[in-house]
């Protein structure tokens, strides 16, 4: 059963984006490729890094205690390597007891900001995840 990514949300730092529009989780792994003519057509691989990070869309106001442009500027420019939590809720706000929460830490490698005529700012960026990601099943404690 799918579910409905309006209920899906990104918080770095324990704080939620000022108007979150869109996030997503990519993961890869390098293919190490150990062929040699002996093996005729057929390719042998070895799995090799797994190299993850998340991308997101966010409002780029300012004027909000919630994670906004600055904080993100702030935290790339300097080098800061940012906490995250991937999570679930209700419309509430509250996470969905049984649902898998995914958490790490990384670091904002890129940032765009959008300033369009007639319309809000937005930003984008990527957060390029550092060590490997943990994924559990949210029990309400």
């Amino acid at each position: 059963m799918g579910q409905n990514a309006t209920y899906i949300k990104l918080q770095i730092g324990g704080s939620d984006f000022v108007g979150e529009t869109s996030m997503s989780v990519n993961s890869s792994v390098d293919a190490i490729e150990t062929s040699s003519k002996a093996g005729g057509r057929v390719r042998t691989l070895l799995p090799g890094r797994v190299a993850e990070n998340i991308s997101f869309e966010s409002l780029a106001d300012d004027t909000s205690a919630d994670y906004g442009y600055d904080d993100a500027y702030t935290a790339m420019a300097a080098g800061t390597e940012v906490s995250f939590e991937i999570m679930r809720v209700d419309s509430t706000g509250s996470q969905v007891n049984g649902s898998e929460k995914i958490t790490g830490s990384g670091y904002i490698t890129s940032l765009t900001q959008d300033n369009p005529d007639n319309d809000r700012s937005t930003m984008s960026g990527t957060i390029e995840v550092d060590d490997e990601l943990t994924v559990t099943t949210y029990t309400t404690p």
